[in-house]
């Protein structure tokens, strides 16, 4: 009898949740539409990171629990970025402060990335960081946001607002073009200096920490993307949703392959 050889182990990813408040009562909720693109385009298993309340902020979970892992996936969200709660997270551990509200504020989900963030830049992962994910990766390094792009340019605010009279599918259709850095990290996988992307989102980045390098803008001047400078692997952010059109887009094909890559050869690395 010939025995099965056993399937060759997948690398494991962290997967930022958000936090969800219905009828009084909290719950982490993530999108399939991410964990669907990272198993079949990335070709990694999923870890779901449970949001972090201010009471357990101080706990340090976030690097031994990230220490068994391949790399770190920050997904969108509807919710803005607070960018003090995200810099700063231990400094504002009040339990009686108002956390949650749906659609505008999320920090048990900015305090869970600034921890997350963290403890993957120090172990050296990768990070594909997704519209908010973004965000947060500029805020976390030192940059700013603009708090709202409607108010910052009326013309930039339809540009990336979402489209709330169309069905959920067709919002996330390509909404614009991007100029793609050729000397960059974004450029080797696209293998294009231009490409079309979807565009949902209120915030976007004003100034640019100094720790990133500009990868990709759209026609108003707004960072589509960056990379970390000097990083030892792929840890990018997008402002567009790679996830939702993987299977039909290629750009967001091949986004998600360099990612599956980098987080296998991490893998490899950590078992060598």
């Amino acid at each position: 009898m010939r025995l099965q050889q056993p399937e060759r182990a997948r690398a494991v990813v962290a997967v930022t949740s958000n936090r969800l408040l219905v009828d009084g009562v909290h719950r982490d909720w993530l999108r399939r539409k991410y964990v669907q693109a990272l198993h079949h385009h990335a070709g990694v298993a999923c870890v779901i990171l449970p949001t972090v309340d201010a009471e357990d902020v101080r706990e340090e979970v976030a690097t031994a629990m990230m220490r068994r892992l391949d790399g770190l996936v920050l997904t969108g969200d509807e919710s803005n970025v607070d960018p003090a709660v995200l810099s700063a997270p231990k400094s504002f551990a009040d339990p009686d402060r108002q956390d949650v509200e749906p659609g505008i504020l999320d920090r048990p989900r900015d305090r869970l990335s600034a921890g997350a963030i963290e403890s993957a830049i120090a172990l050296g992962m990768p990070i594909l960081g997704i519209c908010r994910g973004l965000q947060e990766l500029n805020v976390y390094f030192g940059g700013t946001l603009r708090a709202s792009l409607a108010e910052w340019s009326r013309e930039s605010g339809a540009m990336h607002a979402e489209k709330a009279d169309r069905p959920r599918d067709r919002q996330y259709d390509p909404a614009h073009n991007v100029r793609i850095s050729s000397e960059g990290a974004l450029f080797p996988i696209a293998r294009t200096i231009e490409a079309q992307v979807n565009s949902l989102h209120n915030q976007g980045i004003e100034a640019l920490a100094p720790a990133l390098r500009r990868e990709a803008w759209s026609p108003d001047g707004l960072v589509e993307a960056a990379s970390v400078i000097g990083a030892p692997t792929l840890q990018i952010g997008v402002q567009w949703h790679p996830e939702w059109h993987v299977s039909t887009d290629l750009l967001s094909r091949q986004l998600f392959k360099a990612f599956g890559e980098a987080c296998a050869g991490y893998c490899r690395t950590k078992k060598g």
